[in-house]
């Protein structure tokens, strides 16, 4: 693998993910001046499946990292330093941008104590957070708190990470039948999302991974199944969702499962793997940087045929604005915090013959 700790094939998915995400959010960058939109085309029904892949991979990654954390403490703060400072930087970002001219607003959101102290802890709420597209995050983080309950009552000991999966297609299912969606007003049923679903998988799966493959993989089916066919009894909203999820999981555990034949394509390494280690920061940055290019485009008085060549150039901005700040805040801040580097060495760029090795940590070796 090129980075030593770092898993290829999660990288990819990371990666194809991200770009879903970023191409589906490239409305922004033609809206001012084109209504061939995304949003409102053949596209629609698959729009956003990006989201859900992550929350698969998130779900097979946390289960195969939580054994190492010998405490719910240990493993909760190293997902706040993981997550909370670049998300953090954005949405202090996003209240200054508010400052100075109060029409650079996502979604509308009011400039309340409440609103800015949630989002800036990433603390569920019953709408938007600032940062728009935190809205996921704060399903990771209930995920999260789940998942530390889950080794603070058991340690991970015997089959309770089996009936922890179970349990988590269990609230998604139970979403699913009341009808409750992933952005309902009540920040509290948030457990109950569907969304529970797709962390279930990825976490189900590892588990059997870890049992040596035995038997889990019929369960692993079984669960999918079930998931797939309450879409037939579900809410239009959430019936798309759960067809969604189902086939985010299902290209998940196939690109797990035959890793081994993928890794033989050299160029998915070296395209897929660094776009997969800075998607965290794509997918906090690329909003940004579609809006303020779209508004610019918007006052050029560009035809409708300009459409096409101005979001994809907007999308290569977009990845190379999130390539900037994993290189120059992200990664640093990573070293920094977590991996314990002096601050002042964390923050040094990476001057060309110079070798950097790899940090200890307990979820591997930090690059």
């Amino acid at each position: 693998m090129t980075n030593p700790g770092r898993r290829a094939d999660l990288e990819w998915l990371k990666a194809l993910a991200a770009l879903e995400v970023v191409i589906c959010h490239s409305d922004l960058a033609v809206k001012h001046f084109s209504g061939s939109l995304l949003a409102q085309s053949w596209y629609l029904p698959v729009s956003g499946i990006g989201v859900e892949v992550f929350f698969v991979v998130s779900g097979y990654l946390i289960c195969l990292r939580a054994p190492a954390y010998p405490t719910a403490p240990a493993f909760l703060r190293s997902r706040i330093l993981r997550l909370m400072p670049l998300y953090a930087l954005f949405t202090g970002l996003a209240v200054a941008a508010r400052l100075v001219n109060p029409a650079w607003v996502w979604n509308g959101w009011d400039f309340s104590a409440g609103t800015i102290v949630s989002s800036f802890l990433m603390l569920p709420q019953s709408h938007y957070p600032i940062v728009g597209v935190g809205w996921s995050l704060e399903h990771e983080v209930i995920f999260y708190a789940l998942v530390a309950l889950l080794i603070l009552a058991t340690r991970l000991a015997g089959t309770a990470p089996v009936r922890f999966g179970v349990a988590l297609f269990g609230l998604g299912w139970c979403g699913a039948l009341l009808g409750i969606s992933p952005s309902d007003p009540a920040w509290y049923l948030h457990p109950l999302s569907v969304l529970m679903t797709g962390f279930a998988a990825g976490w189900l799966y590892r588990c059997h991974e870890a049992a040596g493959r035995g038997g889990i993989p019929w369960l692993l089916v079984a669960c999918l199944g079930a998931t797939a066919a309450l879409s037939l009894v579900a809410d239009a909203a959430n019936a798309e969702r759960l067809l969604r999820l189902t086939g985010a999981s299902v290209l998940v555990v196939l690109v797990i499962a035959f890793r081994g034949a993928l890794l033989r394509i050299p160029i998915a390494d070296r395209v897929l793997f660094p776009l997969g280690l800075a998607t965290y920061s794509i997918y906090l940055s690329h909003w940004f940087t579609m809006s303020a290019l779209g508004k610019v485009a918007g006052r050029l008085g560009l035809p409708e045929s300009a459409q096409v060549p101005v979001r994809l150039a907007v999308i290569a901005l977009s990845i190379a604005t999130g390539f900037a700040v994993y290189h120059l805040l992200e990664r640093p801040l990573d070293r920094w915090l977590r991996a314990g580097v002096p601050i002042r060495e964390a923050f040094r760029p990476p001057f060309r013959g110079r070798q950097e090795s790899g940090i200890a940590h307990p979820i591997g070796v930090l690059k």
